[in-house]
């Protein structure tokens, strides 16, 4: 896992990254459709515009030892997890519309504002419990939901222009942290093949040498360190692996066209690879 600290480091560098980008675009290229569905690229640079605020306000309010919602925003438990999406877009889409032809500018502003309390923080101010849309939670946690943040969402804001934007190579370890839960959300629970126990692994060329195991039958389906042989190994390029659990490519897809490749080991994976590309 990523620290804090260089956690910070990350998001400061790929927010100033986002930002000189920026100043070279304009409403023309923030009006195309983004890979965000039904979000424009404007809104998603108003999403974490807004995202960059509502962090903010929560982490600011917690070093204070307040907890309630800030200004604008749900307390915990009153709106029901399903609306949450439709609300976050929302706000988004709110944020692009009031920055009009200065989205940029807002942006910059915004995400300023963010990095100056992520500096002023003290060693015991991260443990401290914020506000958070699901949850109360720890400030550092925003630090670990940022890197994903603004690492997913600048692909996203370059891609209608430049369909082979790369990741920052520096940040994909951190982002690549996301399987279990990307896993958990399509029912690694309920997985049950012919072959049990089994042990999957899940290895990256590339910008990152990511390597885990998704074990099968012993107990629970878990994703688990490396070790031991595998049952089969899945090997893509870290860039895939992180678009993948970041919901930005479809796991049959790229088993298809040999972005995400099999190789057999201790038995087969056919019952996996059908599990991952239904």
């Amino acid at each position: 896992m990523v620290s804090t600290a260089k956690g910070i480091e990350l998001i400061t560098t790929e927010t100033g990254r986002i930002k000189a980008y920026l100043r070279g675009t304009g409403p023309d290229q923030w009006g195309l459709d983004s890979p965000c569905e039904g979000w424009t690229v404007g809104d998603v640079i108003g999403h974490l515009g807004w995202a960059a605020e509502f962090f903010s306000d929560a982490i600011s309010q917690g070093r204070s030892g307040i907890t309630s919602a800030p200004q604008g925003l749900p307390e915990i438990g009153t709106m029901p997890p399903a609306e949450l999406p439709d609300f976050i877009a929302r706000m988004a889409k709110e944020y692009n519309r009031s920055a009009g032809s200065d989205l940029a500018d807002a942006f910059a502003s915004s995400v300023d504002r963010l990095g100056g309390i992520f500096s002023s923080m003290e060693d015991d101010d991260w443990s401290k419990e914020c506000f958070g849309l699901r949850m109360l939670q720890p400030a550092s946690a925003y630090v670990a939901i940022r890197i994903s943040e603004v690492v997913i969402h600048y692909w996203d804001i370059r891609y209608p222009s430049n369909p082979k934007a790369p990741l920052s190579p520096e940040c994909v370890p951190a982002v690549l942290e996301r399987l279990p839960v990307w896993l958990n959300s399509l029912g690694l629970a309920e997985f049950q093949p012919l072959q049990s126990p089994a042990r999957y692994r899940v290895r990256t060329t590339g910008a990152s040498d990511f390597q885990r195991d998704i074990v099968i039958g012993e107990g629970e389906n878990r994703v688990d360190s490396a070790q031991g042989n595998p049952t089969a190994t899945f090997t893509c390029d870290a860039d895939v692996l992180a678009l993948l659990v970041w919901g930005r490519l479809q796991p049959g897809r790229v088993l298809t066209d040999g972005r995400l490749v099999m190789s057999a080991g201790t038995g087969t994976s056919e019952d996996f690879s059908a599990w991952l590309s239904r």
